[in-house]
């Protein structure tokens, strides 16, 4: 199978990683389309995927609708020169443009149900759209559904096995608890019309963290600024932070898809965001995220969770309960991949 894979969030470098890896030891042919935003390149150069970065992200409406259309016409040429049997990538216009144009099925994995602009350019496109059971919306009979969650396709104990020892590389120890923070920058389509935490707001959570005892905080941000605050802040590689968040007494932040993995590791997790995606209501479900749409209550959270000495055991208790109920997204996802390229019955 001839496999065109299109990334434009380093969270879905991690997402599917495990999947590529296994159709590549299988022998299908893959080529991968990045982009230069965040981390990204650099996660999949860590993680032995090569890669053409085809694009940069933009700020505002007009620099997000230049590399829109930049990426449609790259997209476009590699599909022509590549030859795919199947296209694949998670809420991407370009990749089902390009799979209409050129008459090839597509697989798009969706997982956020406030990115209306973006489904209304691509899910009319779409061959499958394939979700978790937790995604609230319903796109009829092109969309397939995982018992899963996403941050299960790369942090289930199957595929991650924490490692104590990259403390000792940023100063930390597992006697002695620190925070993971994540503050995001509000620039993404989804986003407008929400106003973003102020820099005095993201201090002032910083602040409260060294007030309750934490004195180190592996800092992870989409932001420049510079922050005030009496903890000391590790930025940590991005190879490395899903072992440092694996150790930690608490994760906080406004970024959601850090909160998510987080709490899938049993980590107690306050979430301040307003957005409301089918996954962390999952997760509040199943107990393991707080989310929170204030910083009062922010604030009030992770103090209540700081100094509750049983949080942690609550967390992993309620971590046992999600690993039981839940599938093996990665070996569902090359099912339908395999199927939908062409490899195995017709979906």
């Amino acid at each position: 199978m001839r496999l065109l894979v299109e990334f434009s969030h380093p969270a879905q470098v991690h997402k599917f990683k495990n999947v590529l890896r296994e159709l590549i030891e299988e022998g299908h042919q893959i080529l991968i389309l990045s982009r230069k935003k965040d981390v990204m390149t650099e996660l999949l150069d860590a993680v032995g995927l090569p890669h053409r970065c085809i694009s940069k992200a933009r700020n505002g409406l007009f620099g997000m609708a230049v590399e829109l259309l930049q990426r449609e016409l790259l997209t476009f040429w590699q599909v022509w020169r590549f030859r795919p049997d199947i296209l694949f990538s998670a809420h991407s216009v370009a990749i089902t443009h390009s799979g209409w144009l050129f008459r090839v099925p597509t697989l798009v994995h969706e997982d956020t149900e406030f990115g209306t602009l973006q489904q209304k350019l691509y899910i009319p496109f779409a061959t499958r759209v394939v979700t978790t059971t937790s995604y609230m919306k319903d796109w009829g009979a092109t969309q397939v559904r995982i018992n899963s969650l996403e941050p299960l396709a790369y942090l289930h104990p199957n595929y991650f096995k924490p490692d104590a020892k990259v403390l000792e590389t940023y100063g930390l120890s597992m006697q002695t608890p620190y925070a993971v923070v994540r503050f995001v920058a509000w620039k993404a389509a989804h986003d407008r019309g929400y106003r973003p935490p102020t820099t005095e707001e993201r201090e002032q959570v910083l602040a409260s963290l060294g007030r309750l005892g934490i004195e180190k905080v592996v800092f992870t941000s989409e932001l420049e600024e510079a922050l005030g605050a009496p903890v000391e802040l590790i930025r940590p590689q991005p190879t490395d932070l899903h072992h440092l968040m694996a150790f930690a007494a608490i994760c906080v932040g406004d970024g959601i898809t850090v909160a998510n993995e987080a709490a899938v590791l049993g980590i107690p997790t306050v979430l301040w965001n307003p957005l409301r995606g089918g996954h962390t209501v999952e997760l509040e479900r199943y107990g393991l995220v707080r989310r929170v749409a204030r910083q009062d209550e922010t604030l009030r959270t992770v103090e209540e969770i700081l100094r509750d000495r049983h949080s942690h055991d609550v967390w992993q208790q309620r971590r046992k309960r999600l690993l039981s109920e839940k599938s093996d997204m990665n070996r569902d996802m090359i099912n339908l991949l395999l199927e939908l390229g062409g490899q195995g019955d017709a979906v």
